[in-house]
């Protein structure tokens, strides 16, 4: 099968892509394979013209269809692509796995995020009218990323009960190489430090801060340089990356103090988390779910606990969009 090698999300999502301009206001430099799943899908159908498909529809339905799962689920645009994300810890990946173990954890999780990108689109049909692309990112217990990619709808349209190799062709049938998973074996577990907190707690603390809004998202993810840390050096620890997204619903929600503040409150959370942050990004969505701002904030700000967030340390960029015909 055809791979690419993977991007961070912060590339992709940079926004400056294409059709997708941005200004940014940077203050400163600053175990065995597990088979496909066997059980038949029901059978997809297309809504009706007058059926009222929208975003925050299908993430609903995405909510009851991984019920019982550790996931979170969202929606943003990403450059042009109008995305639904969902980040989903596999309990089947050991997260010490050995390097003999690494190509069947691969395989399980490439075949989980088919597997749940293909659910998305045959079980909740409105899928197909709503989104361009969707976004799987599976990593294990320790949230250790194992595959995170973006595929095409269209690719998991009028399939029937697919093996992973169907899913892996329909997918390459479109154009799209599939992202390489994880190339590396899992480091040795670290030992928490003093007055360190894990990411369920840190976790529950920002949904806590976010409220009970729709498409909010808080995810860990270690290892897949989510953001560029520089030259990475040998047997250095893996990066610890912490995305979030919240909605907004006017221009004045999206205004640069009122997301600086929003980010120190989520940086206040993230202070103590083991293993420590080296980064957070922040997506900040419209109520159509277009992405309005993007940030970073460096870990070494957070781990200072630096209150307020320091503006020379904060980057914003804010997006532009060409004008509806």
């Amino acid at each position: 099968m055809t791979r690419k090698h993977g991007i961070s999300i912060a590339a992709a999502a940079a926004l400056c892509m294409t059709l997708v301009g941005c200004s940014g206001r940077i203050a400163s430099p600053s175990p065995p394979v597990t088979p496909a799943p066997t059980t038949t899908p029901a059978p997809t159908t297309t809504p009706s013209p007058s059926f009222n498909c929208t975003a925050a529809l299908v993430l609903a339905q995405v909510d009851q269809l991984f019920a019982g799962q550790d996931f979170e689920a969202h929606y943003l645009t990403t450059g042009d692509k109008f995305t639904l994300s969902v980040w989903l810890v596999d309990p089947e990946i050991d997260p010490s796995t050995p390097p003999s173990g690494m190509a069947a954890a691969d395989r399980q999780a490439l075949e989980r995020g088919l597997s749940i990108s293909y659910q998305m689109v045959d079980r909740i049909p409105c899928t197909q009218r709503v989104f361009d692309q969707v976004n799987p990112m599976i990593v294990d217990g320790r949230f250790q990323h194992w595959y995170k990619d973006f595929l095409p709808v269209g690719a998991f349209v009028g399939l029937h009960d697919p093996t992973t190799d169907d899913l892996i062709a329909a997918v390459e049938a479109t154009g799209t190489a599939l992202q390489e998973p994880r190339a590396t074996a899992p480091q040795a577990a670290q030992t928490p430090g003093s007055s360190s907190c894990g990411w369920s707690e840190a976790r529950a603390a920002i949904h806590a801060y976010f409220g009970a809004e729709d498409n909010t998202a808080a995810y860990l993810i270690i290892g897949a340089r989510l953001v560029e840390q520089g030259n990475p050096t040998p047997n250095a620890p893996d990066d610890v990356g912490v995305e979030v997204q919240w909605p907004v619903r006017d221009t004045a929600e999206a205004a640069d103090p009122v997301v600086r503040e929003r980010l120190g409150h989520v940086a206040e959370a993230l202070a103590c988390l083991w293993p420590a942050i080296d980064s957070l990004e922040a997506f900040v969505v419209n109520p159509a779910g277009r992405t309005v701002v993007y940030a970073v904030v460096p870990g070494s700000i957070i781990r200072a606990r630096t209150v307020p967030l320091p503006p020379g340390g904060v980057r914003l960029y804010r997006m532009t969009y060409p004008a509806q015909p």
